[in-house]
């Protein structure tokens, strides 16, 4: 009930309106005769409303007005007077009067001022409440909002979990806070984050969704606010966990809830409101997202890394290039491709690198690209920082980055590509050589035969004069050279299998010189050889070494033409050092040189300083691989305008096996007894030559042109031994001697083999089958005879 202080001097008209007139209007009255006592009673306790008299024993109803706005006392004043005047109530209404009245006043008068008056002040209290509510809300959502910013611009996960539970704990003013994150693998809870929660360890917090408070969170998906008040006992949170009031809201996110945020009193009794479920629910709201935005972004930057990583190390060229062709990335095979750092590559654009006959059409498909129209890969030159080329395969596509385009090129280096496919066209070249080679050695060697063993056969004639037998031996001499350009050519053009044979590597030296001696003459070139003799054998696959050779003397013959002469020297000595013996083999020119800055590459699979055409780049590699097969060393010494040195070491590596060369024959030759010999070779003149020289020894020979005409022969007469051809038409010497080993096995030992080819295409069983019974064409007389004498003896059929 409303209560009315009545200030009037008249006890009488106090007690009416206290006892009679209020009552039965429904308020509770107080009484005060004077102003004193009635300002005493209202500091005391504030009355609704005063019914205040103007004239009081000791002030009048103005100044007790004055007063109260004084001392701020906000209370609604009805002023009664018995003289009513305009300027009175001027005055009384300025100094917060809400109404008067003049007695004497009837009831509803009183009843209509009292009502208006109170209304007022009962619309006053309401409107300074709901404002009062509305400014709490307003602080609250403007605390809440700068804490939600705080919590959203946090991208670091562990800084922002802490900010949010120290946020939740103090926007509810809880004692502690807990951050809780769902794991549907394990259906747990697990604590993230800690406010003021003093427990031994989190691991303590861990919780099962089934059987905690907080997984009826999960399951339910809604907050739950309880105090102790409530369940007559303390919340266990967990069982080292107990507090006296706690509010949980879910983390959501969607349909999906990841966590929940915990607000407990543990010490004090005061339990949550609604507000700070309102409160604690929009944070969670924010707490959720930023927590789902931290998570996307850390897993963004883990896929930057990643394909930064990727990005980086992929083994093509990769780059992002503007509008204008200008580089705006790239990557580290782009700049090794390049031959500059990464950074060198940045701002540049893509025309510094390409070739300026090909740059028109690598623009025109670049902007096919950036027009959005289709561009097959397509090939471009790209110059090294070394003035290299590399040549890269580009597959442009346009990349739209902020509404700008971009093309991403992605690049294949081909150029290692085209240096095998160059080397395969130079092995097909090389093989089609070797194949023409061995056609025209073997047309050489049959004549080279006849030649050699018909001056052979004058050299026997005692008779003949010494003028002539000069003549006829400076034949013989041309023909033994002749064959031995032509067996030389044989071992290089021919493909060998690595072999290990002891070698003289002075005969290699000369022998391989032999096939150039044609070209440094007519080249201007001296040759200087200073050979050790005492130089030692050593195991190597002669056919290599004489390739490496080759390759030497070549590039030194054509380092000296550019100058119209010059000086070629070999050295060859032993060198001893604390690694062992070696053989050192040097090879001078006195040619251009080459240039300081090459020298660390010349050994590099295609580098050449050669024009294109001239150079396969492939020489000094190979001879390189061959030194390392042997366990050796080669490197090069050179001088600009002076002249080029090569030097070559090889091991000295011996072995049980040991050569001895075959002393001169004397002229007089014995080639044993008497012998019946058939002839087998399709060279009509060989078969005329052997049968001489085979006379000339003292045996019986017959001849034929083929295997088919052989085994006829030998049906019909017997013979000692078979001197065949290795290589007819139709069918060979070993066809022959499969026959015969069938039929005469007794002759199967006794077969001799002659070719004027390398056996690099035979099997190793044939060349077993050849072993000691092979007779390499042109041949001498004394090598036919040691042939004969050294065949097995005679079998009887």
């Amino acid at each position: 009930m409303e209560e009315i202080l009545v200030v009037d001097d008249s006890e009488h008209v106090g007690r009416m309106l206290a006892n009679t007139v209020l009552p039965e209007l429904g308020y509770r009255a107080a009484i005060a005769l004077t102003g004193q006592s009635g300002l005493a009673r209202l500091r005391a306790h504030q009355p609704d409303l005063i019914l205040l008299d103007l004239q009081l024993p000791d002030m009048n109803g103005l100044d007790f007005l004055r007063i109260l706005t004084q001392e701020g006392i906000d209370i609604p004043v009805i002023l009664m007077t018995a003289h009513g005047s305009e300027m009175i109530a001027v005055e009384a209404f300025r100094l917060g009067a809400r109404n008067y009245l003049i007695k004497p006043f009837s009831d509803t008068e009183a009843r209509e001022a009292i009502d208006q008056a109170l209304r007022e002040r009962r619309l006053k209290r309401e409107r300074d409440r709901l404002v009062g509510l509305l400014q709490q809300r307003v602080q609250e959502l403007t605390v809440l909002t700068r804490v939600g910013k705080s919590v959203t611009a946090l991208i670091d996960q562990r800084q922002l979990l802490d900010r949010i539970v120290e946020a939740a704990v103090y926007i509810t003013q809880a004692d502690e806070g807990v951050l809780f994150q769902y794991s549907d693998q394990g259906n747990e809870l697990i604590p993230l984050a800690l406010r003021n929660v003093t427990v031994e360890s989190p691991h303590q917090l861990r919780l099962q969704v089934t059987n905690s408070l907080v997984g009826q969170v999960i399951q339910c998906g809604k907050s739950i606010r309880l105090h102790s008040g409530m369940t007559g006992e303390p919340i266990i949170i967990a069982p080292a966990f107990v507090v006296q009031a706690t509010l949980q809201t879910p983390l959501q996110v969607g349909d999906r809830i990841t966590g929940v945020l915990v607000v407990n009193h543990r010490r004090s009794n005061r339990s949550f409101s609604e507000s700070d479920q309102y409160l604690l629910a929009a944070l969670a709201d924010y707490a959720a997202i930023a927590l789902e935005n931290a998570r996307l972004y850390q897993a963004a930057q883990r896929n930057e890394a990643r394909y930064r990583t990727i990005f980086t190390n992929a083994s093509d060229m990769i780059l992002m290039l503007d509008a204008s062709w200008r580089i705006i990335s790239g990557n580290q095979s782009s700049a090794q491709i390049l031959g500059v750092e990464v950074s060198d590559l940045v701002g540049q654009s893509l025309q510094r690198w390409c070739l300026a006959q090909e740059w028109p059409t690598i623009a025109q498909a670049l902007q096919r690209v950036a027009s959005g129209l289709s561009q097959p890969p397509f090939t471009v030159s790209l110059q090294r920082q070394s003035k290299e080329l590399a040549i890269v395969e580009m597959n442009a596509q346009r990349l739209n980055v902020d509404d700008q385009a971009m093309i991403v090129c992605v690049g294949r280096d081909l150029t290692e590509r085209r240096r095998l496919e160059q080397q395969l066209i130079q092995s097909d070249k090389l093989s089609a050589l070797g194949q023409l080679v061995a056609g025209v050695a073997h047309e050489l060697n049959n004549p080279l035969a006849s030649i050699s063993g018909y001056a052979q056969l004058l050299m026997r004639n005692r008779t003949l004069p010494e003028d002539v037998r000069a003549d006829v031996e400076q034949i013989r001499q041309q023909a033994d050279r002749a064959s031995r350009i032509v067996r030389n050519l044989l071992m290089f053009a021919r493909e060998h299998k690595p072999e290990r044979l002891l070698v003289q590597i002075n005969e290699v030296v000369q022998s391989t010189l032999s096939l150039q001696a044609y070209q440094l003459r007519v080249d201007n070139i001296t040759v200087q050889l200073e050979l050790d003799s005492e130089l030692p054998q050593t195991l190597a696959d002669p056919h290599q070494l004489q390739q490496v050779l080759l390759n030497l003397i070549t590039n030194a013959r054509q380092a000296m033409s550019e100058k119209g002469s010059g000086t070629l020297t070999i050295r060859t000595r032993r060198y001893e050092s604390g690694d062992g013996s070696f053989i050192e083999i040097a090879i001078s020119d006195t040619g251009i040189g080459i240039p300081a800055q090459y020298l660390d590459k010349i050994f590099n699979p295609f580098f050449t300083t050669k024009p294109v055409g001239q150079g396969t780049g492939l020489g000094l590699s190979i001879c390189y691989g061959i030194i390392q097969e042997h366990k050796g060393q080669i490197w090069v010494e050179s001088h600009e305008a002076i002249g080029t040195t090569v030097f070559i070491r090889l091991p000295v590596i011996s072995t049980s096996i040991t050569e001895t060369s075959s002393p001169e024959q004397p002229l007089e030759i014995e080639s044993g007894p008497r012998q019946r010999v058939l002839v087998v070779d399709d060279e009509e003149t060989i078969r005329h030559m052997l049968q001489r020289l085979l006379g000339e020894l003292g045996h019986q020979t017959t001849t034929v042109g083929d295997v088919d005409e052989a085994m006829k022969v030998l049906a019909i007469q017997p013979f000692d031994l078979v001197i065949t051809d290795l290589r007819m038409p139709q069918k060979s010497g070993f066809d022959l001697s499969e026959a015969i080993r069938r039929t005469y096995p007794h002759l199967a030992e006794r077969i001799i083999f002659i070719s004027g080819d390398t056996l690099s295409t035979l099997k190793p069983e044939q060349k077993e089958q050849l072993r000691g019974k092979l007779l390499s064409k042109p041949f001498s007389i004394p090598q036919l005879a040691e042939l004969l004498r050294n065949l097995p003896h005679r079998q009887t059929n």
